[in-house]
């Protein structure tokens, strides 16, 4: 009988001491994410797990009850957005559990709540889309008007956006802000010469591949180009390539993988569709209209890829075919162009340059021109210098800055740090061997910047109306830049008058956060820069006092 007590006994202990699934299902609230276009502000939320939800709408008011979901003490409580769809974001904790998040939005809003699971680096999200329909209606009508002009009109395509960042680079650069700083650039190119221009996204907020579509049809697109930079596990990739629209299978194993990773972007990026399509496009892939499309996308990417060669190396030397979503549409010229590798150092650091983003705007622009030229254009002249053919030597660049070798430099690591290759600085400055460098030794770096007039930030001054996202998008840096150079606290204080320094997207450092392993050595390898620097930006006293989880300021060099 005793040893049924102490059996019964433990296995109670037992059952008490082990949870059971669900027992405490709590389900923290990781994240709050937002981002606003013309038409419609998308707000996010980051959870630890599945949750469900419940919805109601009141008088300038949407509710989103999430049911065990959990605001850690660390996440903010308000969100000031002060956008024409949402105003305000509230989170609070329910007293009968769970968390409620309030919108405070306009009285003429529509609205989409829905699930998005776990994908690549992605977590469980709820995601409350809030539209303006009014908006959208005018904006399409808009574009039905350009449509109707008979005019040439190009619609230029930033890949990505919003919740979608596309590929990053190892310094940090996105791929949705380097795209939509070379379409911007392309658009102002096109529009000076004569063409109507427009971009399918004109800020940082996701828009799914059907809704590219559907704008470039009604603006009447003549032509269709999509922005991207491509990206792969192996560094030493590189090159610029272009890509128009397949009906069968993919023209090479790269261009299917390619195409596989483009056509995730409404799943991460977050469509509520899930991203697939509904087979409405299919029959009309297979006719023949669809066909001589195609045709002349080959011919128009051709061209293209003529002037990118001046500019960077190429990938492939031919158009590639692949079935890109983004590409189905069966009357307009379309091509996803591939500027560069956001995964190669050295082309990253290309990719961050103005220069580089002009050079490679002009280069697509002078195609367009060749492609679909304007009734009253025989003159080229208007073409850009840097679209003839450089000089293959690197000692034809004039321009350079003095490098003196450090203890543990390699050749390999001055030239990513410098934006330049290791053939231009052994030529350059007369070295056999790339092991053949010792500490002391000053280098020739080629440099786009002359070293006497080194790059200073602008001066803005606040205007009228003038909010902190206007001011950086306009300058090509970040509100989080603007705030740290000009010592501003808050987004919304800035006043009339008020002169702000503009920094460069280069000055603006990254963070990285320390893991299990990590030193100050092989962090400061992996960026491109040195121990002394990493510890004068994060005043650190000692190299070896880093711990997990701790947030690096990684400096640019």
């Amino acid at each position: 009988m005793k040893r049924i007590l102490r059996l019964t006994f433990f296995l109670t202990l037992l059952c008490i001491t082990i949870p059971c699934p669900g027992a405490f299902g709590s389900v923290d609230i990781l994240n709050v994410r937002h981002w606003t276009a013309p038409d419609h502000t998308r707000v996010v939320l980051d959870v630890g797990d599945e949750t469900s939800f419940t919805v109601e709408r009141g008088a300038g008011r949407i509710f989103v009850d999430l049911k065990d979901a959990v605001l850690p003490a660390e996440i903010p409580r308000t969100y000031d957005l002060d956008k024409p769809a949402v105003n305000e974001v509230l989170l609070v904790s329910l007293p009968e559990g769970g968390s409620r998040v309030e919108l405070r939005v306009a009285d003429n809003v529509e609205m989409k709540v829905f699930k998005l699971g776990k994908i690549l680096e992605k977590p469980h999200r709820i995601v409350i889309d809030v539209m303006l329909p009014e908006m959208e209606k005018k904006e399409s009508e808009e574009r039905k008007k350009v449509k109707i002009q008979e005019k040439k009109v190009v619609v230029i395509d930033p890949g990505h956006g919003g919740e979608d960042p596309g590929a990053v680079g190892r310094r940090g650069t996105r791929e949705k802000d380097v795209v939509l700083a070379i379409a911007k650039q392309l658009q102002k190119i096109l529009k000076k010469r004569g063409y109507e221009a427009f971009l399918t996204r004109k800020g940082d907020y996701f828009i799914s591949l059907k809704d590219r579509g559907r704008i470039a049809r009604e603006y009447g697109a003549d032509i269709f180009i999509s922005v991207h930079a491509d990206a792969y596990r192996r560094r030493g990739a590189r090159g610029s390539s272009i890509y128009c629209l397949s009906t069968g299978g993919a023209s090479s194993e790269a261009a299917k993988l390619l195409a596989q990773n483009e056509n995730l972007s409404d799943i991460i990026g977050g469509s509520q569709n899930g991203g697939y399509n509904n087979g409405e496009s299919d029959p009309i892939t297979l006719n023949m209209l669809q066909t001589e499309t195609i045709n002349r996308s080959r011919v128009f990417g051709g061209m293209a890829l003529e002037k990118i060669k001046q500019i960077n190396h190429l990938k492939y030397s031919k158009v590639q075919e692949a079935p890109f979503r983004v590409l189905k549409l069966p009357d307009v010229t379309s091509l996803l162009i591939e500027t560069a590798y956001i995964s190669n150092p050295r082309e990253e650091l290309m990719l961050r340059k103005s220069s580089y983003q002009t050079d490679i705007a002009w280069a697509i622009a002078y195609a367009v021109d060749s492609f679909l030229p304007l009734p009253y254009a025989a003159d080229r002249s208007w073409c850009k210098e840097v679209l003839t053919p450089k000089p293959s030597s690197p000692a034809a660049k004039t321009t350079y800055i003095t490098y003196r070798v450090k203890k543990g430099d390699q050749l390999e690591r001055i030239a990513v740090r410098h934006g330049t290759t290791i053939k231009d600085l052994l030529e350059i400055n007369n070295i056999k061997s790339k092991n053949r460098i010792y500490v002391g030794q000053k280098l020739k770096i080629p440099t786009d910047t002359p070293a006497e007039h080194p790059a200073k930030p602008s001066v803005y001054v606040v205007k009228r109306g003038d909010q902190l996202e206007s001011i950086a998008e306009r300058h090509g840096t970040t509100i989080k830049a603007l705030m740290g150079t000009n010592n501003i606290k808050s987004k919304n204080r800035i006043f009339v008058g008020q002169k702000l320094k503009i920094p460069r997207v280069d000055s603006v450092p990254m963070v990285y956060v320390v893991k299990r392993g990590d030193n100050l050595e092989s962090i400061s390898g992996k960026y491109g820069t040195t121990i002394q620097s990493l510890m004068k930006v994060n005043n650190i006293r000692s190299r070896n006092r880093i711990y997990v989880g701790q947030k690096l300021k990684i400096p640019y060099v």
